[in-house]
């Protein structure tokens, strides 16, 4: 054996003894001629040998004179093949095989041996590639390179058309979420809510509309707009297109656009009413709907002043109505699902007059199957009973239904803000961070005296009034704006800079809280009123801004509360949340 020397590389100017032999026998392919070897082999002779009749089919040969420099040699340039001998001092071909298996790579090794038996056992559960026994034939040795050799290249095409193929789907997998961004977006500008988040002013009674919006997929079939008019009514419309995918959201996208059209332009109506507008969206309907095609809808006109509604569902489930005593009703639309040809329909109108609040939603809701078998419709009015708002009732919907089996959910939900109440309180704190504290701890105190209620409901409780009477006093009374308080919050002295700042005149806060029990969770409603210019509604629903360190007030008690609503004069915020009554000390 010779001693460790450095690697060498095959020369194919050297003389070959076989002359025209050799030639036929080692004829370089397309395969061989990209690949480089790499030969580890001790024996000096054999070594030689194997470079000169190898030289001419590959790239490029690599000589290693042992396992263990073979092994670095492959680390290095990492050829494309590797023809080992099995006995050879430092490593032998199999623990050679082994050592670069371990590392992952799946480069082929072929074994020269003279050895069987054992080691050919050994080799073959190892994952060995080809054989070829000593003293080798070089017509066998060439045949087996070059058939290694091919196949090397054929793994590497399919890898490489395999790669392409995955380029290919992530560059359509981002061309769609494009495309789906793009259609989310034009979702959410045809859809509409002006009252979003805003209080409205009734005969002596304030209400508040929310909705829940939650599509199965991009390609929608359910929409909805809420609507202020300019005589100060309101109008709601809610559709479920038939079917699902590209068609059916197509007609819900088209149909709420044009509803929006038309409220846009009802200025130009000498006198509106529902059924002026119904004539002229059915004969928008003959132009759009497919003749097999029909359409689920419904049409809400709230006058809030005089307390009455006016309602055409159209094959919608009926509308759940709760009066404020707790009572519910369940009130059938009666119509058939629009067409494209003309149908006789019905409107019928309701009081307002003692309802705590209303429910109309899409067949997505009422049809979701239950975990335990059934549909929801068949437990619907019972979770509404137990709910005080659209957030409770949500929470319960997702508890009984299967998730994967949902179809696009849209609910809308007008509610009564002021209820009568046997139990109310109300308080008026010194203006101060400190006065603010002592109105909380009065506040609670006073609650956990009337109810008993979970700790960590109590908690939560606390971290939105001090949120709320935090931003009342700070924007409210003293008039700071954000970049002014992220000021004093960089001063290092908050506290002390707030105190030493005027308070202007007439500046105050009051805290007004009701406890209803019209449903069986009770709901505590309250409301905290300023001196200042008031919350714009916008501001609930936008968030702020990462690096600024004010202004996340609002956004803490939106994730506490059930609802959130905001309205005039002055700032005045209105906060709903449903009580789960257990032992105080619950966590």
């Amino acid at each position: 054996m010779s001693s460790a020397a450095l690697p060498e590389t095959a020369h194919p100017e050297a003389p070959c003894p076989a002359g025209p032999k050799r030639a036929k026998l080692v004829e370089a392919t397309p395969e061989t001629r990209a690949l480089t070897l790499m030969i580890a082999e001790d024996d000096p002779v054999s070594r030689g040998l194997l470079a000169f009749c190898t030289g001419e089919l590959f790239k490029e040969v690599l000589l290693a004179e042992n396992g263990r420099q073979a092994l670095s040699l492959f680390r290095e340039r990492k050829p494309d093949l590797v023809l080992t001998d099995q006995v050879m001092p430092g490593l032998t071909g199999l623990e050679l095989m082994e050592a670069i298996r371990a590392e992952g790579d799946r480069t082929p090794v072929i074994l020269m041996t003279t050895v069987h038996d054992r080691v050919l056992l050994q080799a073959i559960n190892q994952g060995v590639d080809r054989f070829v026994p000593k003293p080798f034939d070089l017509a066998h040795l060439v045949r087996t390179l070059t058939t290694v050799a091919a196949e090397v290249v054929n793994r590497r095409v399919v890898e490489r058309h395999r790669e392409q193929e995955v380029e290919l789907l992530r560059y359509r997998d981002a061309y769609n979420a494009l495309q789906q961004e793009s259609a989310r977006r034009k979702e959410r500008h045809v859809v509409r809510h002006d009252l979003l988040h805003r209080v409205l002013d009734g005969a002596g009674t304030r209400w508040a509309i929310n909705v829940s919006f939650a599509p199965r997929d991009i390609m929608c079939g359910d929409g909805y707009s809420v609507r202020q008019l300019s005589d100060g009514r309101q109008l709601i419309f809610l559709v479920d297109a038939m079917g699902s995918g590209m068609s059916a959201s197509l007609t819900a996208m088209l149909t709420t656009s044009f509803f929006n059209y038309q409220v846009d332009r009802l200025h130009r109506w000498q006198n509106f009413d529902l059924a002026t507008l119904l004539e002229c969206f059915r004969e928008y309907l003959a132009s759009v709907l497919l003749e097999e095609e029909v359409l689920s809808c419904g049409f809400l006109l709230i006058d809030l002043k005089r307390e009455e509604l006016e309602a055409a569902l159209f094959a919608l489930p009926p509308l759940l109505l709760r009066r404020v005593d707790g009572s519910v009703e369940k009130i059938p639309g009666g119509n058939p699902p629009l067409a494209s040809y003309p149908t006789p329909f019905r409107a019928y109108k309701l009081s307002l007059k003692d309802a705590a609040n209303l429910l109309v939603m899409t067949d997505g809701v009422t049809d979701a199957p239950l975990k335990e078998g059934g549909i929801y419709r068949e437990v619907l009015e019972e979770d509404f009973r137990s709910t005080p708002t659209l957030l409770g009732l949500k929470k319960r919907f997702l508890e009984r239904t299967a998730p994967g089996d949902l179809d696009d959910l849209s609910v809308l939900h007008l509610r009564r803000l002021d209820f009568p109440s046997q139990w109310t309180w109300s308080g008026r704190p010194e203006l101060s961070l400190c006065g603010l504290g002592r109105l909380i701890e009065s506040f609670l105190k006073a609650l956990a005296g009337e109810i008993e209620v979970a700790q960590k409901q109590l908690d939560e409780v606390e971290l939105m009034l001090s949120e709320a009477l935090t931003n009342a006093f700070e924007h409210g009374c003293l008039g700071l704006e954000r970049y002014e308080k992220q000021k004093l919050l960089e001063s290092g002295d908050f506290e002390g800079a707030l105190a030493a700042l005027p308070l202007p005149p007439g500046a105050g806060i009051s805290l007004n809280a009701t406890l209803w029990r019209g449903a069986q969770a009770p709901l505590l409603l309250i409301e905290v009123l300023d001196s200042g210019s008031g919350i714009p509604a916008a501001a609930l629903n936008a968030g702020c801004a990462r690096e600024s360190l004010s202004g996340r007030g609002l956004a803490m008690i939106g994730r506490l509360c059930d609802s959130l609503f905001t309205g005039g004069p002055g700032g005045h915020l209105f906060i709903l949340k449903t009580l789960d009554q257990g032992d105080g000390d619950a966590d």
